[in-house]
Formats: C-alpha cells, structure tokens, sequence
C-alpha cells in the first residue's frame, strides 16, 4: 500500500509539471505563422526530458519556474526537431502512432521546417544566457555525433561502442536536461556535475529499454508471446515491488535472451542502481521532488515496458 501511495504521490507531481510544460509550450508557439507544423513535430511526447530538467529544478530548489519551463519547452522543441529529422534519415513514415511529418509534407520541407524549430529553441535559451547555451551547444553537438557514429557503424557494433553511441546520441540530452535544471536552481559546481552525472544514467537506461524493447518485440513478432498483459503486469509488479534489493529478477518473465539482450538486461540493472544511487546523496535536500527524482529511472523502463506491450 506504501509503495502504491507513493507511486500515485510521484505521478501527481508528474502531471503538475507536464501540464505546466504543456501551457508553457502552447503560450510559446501560438501565433507564429508555422504553429501548427510546430504541433505537429511535438504532438504525443513523452516530454521525458523536460520533466527530467523540472524535477530537478524543483528538487534543488529553484525560484525562478517561469525560466525553468521556458527552458524545458526549448529542450522538447529541440529534440521534436531532431526527431523529424531521424524520420528522414531512417524513413520511418510514422512516429508516435502518427504519419511522420515528413512523409505528410515532403523530405525537403520537414527538413527546413525541423531547422526552424531548433532555432526557435535557441532563441529562447539566449534570452536565458550565455551558458545555457552553451549546454544546449554541447548536448546537440554530442547528439548529432552519436547518430553519425550510429549510422556509420551500425553494421559492427561492439558493446563498448554500443554504449558510447547511446551516450552521446540519447544520454547526452538528458545530461543537458539535469544540469540545465541544477544550473537553473543555483546549484554547486560539485551539485550540477552529480546532477549531470545522474542524468547520464537515466537517459541511458531510457536508451537501453527502449532497444530491449525493440529487439524483442521484432523477434517474436508474429508470435503475439512478448509482454502478453499477466507477463507485463507481472514485470512492472516486480519493478515497484524489489526496487534495488531483488532487481535481478526485473526481466525474468520475459525469455528467451540473446546475448545481446542479456548484456542490455544487466546495463539497465546496473545503471538504475547508479541512477537511485546518485539520487539518494544526502547533498540533496529532502523534499517530494527528490523521490521522484529517485522513481524516475524506473518509471522511464515502466513506460518502455507498457509501449512494448501495445505495439505488439
């Protein structure tokens, strides 16, 4: 009952955020002459990341929320652009359950329009400062890199390259998120390193499930056994349920592995319990948002989980 209380505790505060990013995303593209492209790159997000940036802002004790959403609307817009970008480059005709922008207007006009929404995102983190753009700089820097290196070894993938790629392809927009959120609180140098460290695992364990995920889900598809409902309640029960003391047994419903997958298995494993590590320090100020900060990594794998489950 404790677990479930605290589990509805931590989601009501994920909403709050997620409505606020909402009205604030709204209030930043309404009225431009391309709002409704716009809302069409954005529509059915996750918002992963710019709940990841509020929810630290709030846990460290930030002030200044207006600045912190604007902030957090950037990130998404950044990253919705990026997406429709991906599209192009993997020729993926949907995304989020919807036909992708591109194939809706043509390859030509969603990639100018993508440009468009990063430099919409750029414009309001200049009017923030010089050095929250100087994190948006470097993490899309290090984005782009990671799908160039993608695209370029696909084919020869060894698990050491395998996880610097998604370090620096999805990793690396979740480590902007948290130390933009701790910047944006005032925190220590010391404090927005640790914050930036915990948003490196957390944006890895998303990586890592939603290729677990995947991989499964295209190997048995066909065969309708992947995450049937009892297999994926049964996972997400044991999730809340052992936390860090029996979370080996995180996948066991699901077999058979692959090798690969076993690896992708016991790097969730081990980077949720750095993630809940870093998120316990006692530097931290205990406060609600500090147990979300501490759920997070889980409910990102709980949510691969569910998707994985519904698009088989």
């Amino acid at each position: 009952m404790a677990a479930s209380l605290q589990e509805t505790d931590t989601a009501t505060l994920v909403e709050t955020l997620r409505h606020d990013l909402e009205t604030r995303l709204r209030e930043k593209i309404e009225g431009r002459p391309d709002s409704f492209l716009i809302e069409r790159a954005v529509r059915g997000g996750k918002r992963l990341r710019p709940i990841l940036l509020l929810t630290v802002f709030k846990t460290l004790g930030g002030t200044d929320y207006t600045k912190a959403l604007d902030v957090a609307v950037a990130l998404e817009l950044a990253h919705s652009a990026s997406l429709v970008h991906d599209d192009i480059v993997d020729f993926d005709k949907v995304r989020r359950g919807k036909v992708s922008l591109w194939y809706q207007i043509g390859a030509g006009k969603a990639i100018i329009q993508g440009h468009r929404i990063i430099n919409l995102a750029f414009n309001i983190v200049l009017d923030i400062g010089e050095e929250m753009t100087r994190i948006f700089v470097e993490a899309w820097d290090r984005a782009s890199k990671g799908i160039l290196d993608e695209v370029v070894n696909k084919a020869a993938l060894t698990e050491r390259l395998y996880l610097l790629m998604i370090r620096e392809k999805t990793a690396s927009l979740f480590e902007a998120a948290a130390q933009a959120g701790a910047v944006l609180a005032g925190a220590s140098p010391e404090m927005v390193q640790h914050m930036r460290r915990y948003g490196s695992e957390v944006g890895t364990v998303y990586q890592l499930a939603d290729d677990l995920t995947e991989n499964i889900k295209r190997k048995n598809l066909g065969r309708m056994y992947f995450l049937t409902h009892e297999m994926r309640e049964r996972l997400i029960h044991l999730l809340v349920a052992t936390k860090t003391k029996q979370v080996s047994k995180l996948y066991r419903a699901v077999t058979p592995y692959t090798p690969q997958e076993e690896f992708m298995k016991r790097q969730i494993i081990e980077r949720i319990r750095s993630a809940v590590n870093l998120a316990s320090d006692d530097r931290i100020p205990e406060n609600p948002y500090k147990g979300l900060l501490k759920e997070l990594p889980w409910m990102f794998v709980k949510q691969m989980l569910r998707e994985g489950g519904k698009r088989v």
